[in-house]
């Protein structure tokens, strides 16, 4: 990992001290760690970045609804939207803020993760290894992508590069008193017409925000990396649910022709040289 001279890097007053004591380390050993598989490593080389190290963020937030008394379910589901939204939110942030005081340009690889601590306490950690740019020039912010080293190696190629981690929440409730005759044992194979309109319903919720979270990023497109639902029965008529989509805003640099994104399967040994 290539040193800053004398200037001495520092993460945020808000980190702890042993996220301090990574980077310190870090800056005077001169190695670097990553989290990156050998070909994962070799994607990122390919697409002009070396690993400098990896790096995390996590923050454990509550959730504010206390003893439940007074508010609905549906005003629940609205304030765990947002405690996701926060927790992914400053989990990245502080990921970003230690990729930068090594150096970093970007984060590849990113795994976000949530862990219920108790009922009401919920860890968000975000873990990634951070990479630097080989050629002069460097991008002025860092990057953040859910997208491994050989993905990554090759939207470059292909004339995009990662711009941010973008994460669309929907959570809602729904009532239905025929919930209670559709599920029941003697009703055969029925579709169940309060969870198909909840998880269409939250499905859209979460693409529109994620949607709106590209946008406002001012990437140019973005890649799905993966979408999540989760359900829960509210009584015999009513289901909860909060879904979530998450992707890497990406943006253009050039628009030439796209080299190939996949490998030969059959290399040919002979020369087309006549001897």
């Amino acid at each position: 990992m290539e040193g800053s001279g004398d200037e001495e890097v520092r993460v945020p007053e808000w980190e702890l001290p042993v996220a301090q004591a990574r980077v310190d380390r870090a800056a005077s050993s001169g190695l670097s760690t990553s989290l990156l598989s050998v070909p994962g490593a070799v994607g990122a080389e390919a697409a002009g970045f070396v690993a400098t190290g990896e790096v995390m963020g996590c923050v454990v937030q509550r959730l504010g609804w206390g003893s439940g008394i007074g508010i609905t379910p549906t005003q629940q589901l609205s304030m765990y939207g947002d405690v996701m939204r926060t927790g992914y939110r400053v989990a990245l942030e502080r990921l970003r803020a230690e990729a930068r005081a090594i150096n970093a340009d970007g984060v590849l690889g990113i795994q976000l993760s949530v862990t219920h601590l108790d009922e009401t306490l919920r860890e968000f950690v975000a873990l990634g290894t951070a990479v630097r740019a080989l050629s002069a020039q460097r991008p002025g912010f860092v990057f953040t992508t859910e997208l491994s080293g050989p993905d990554a190696g090759k939207l470059v190629q292909a004339g995009w590069v990662p711009a941010t981690v973008v994460i669309g929440v929907g959570a809602h409730t729904t009532y239905d008193y025929n919930l209670q005759y559709q599920t029941t044992v003697w009703a055969g194979n029925t579709e169940v017409d309060a969870h198909t309109k909840l998880v269409t319903d939250i499905r859209a919720r979460a693409r529109a925000e994620f949607r709106e979270a590209v946008r406002a990023s001012g990437a140019d497109g973005a890649i799905v990396s993966r979408m999540t639902l989760d359900s829960w029965p509210l009584g015999e008529v009513g289901v909860a649910g909060l879904a979530s989509v998450f992707g890497t805003a990406v943006a253009r640099f050039h628009a030439e022709a796209a080299v190939p994104t996949s490998a030969l399967t059959v290399l040919p040994l002979q020369s087309k040289e006549k001897p």
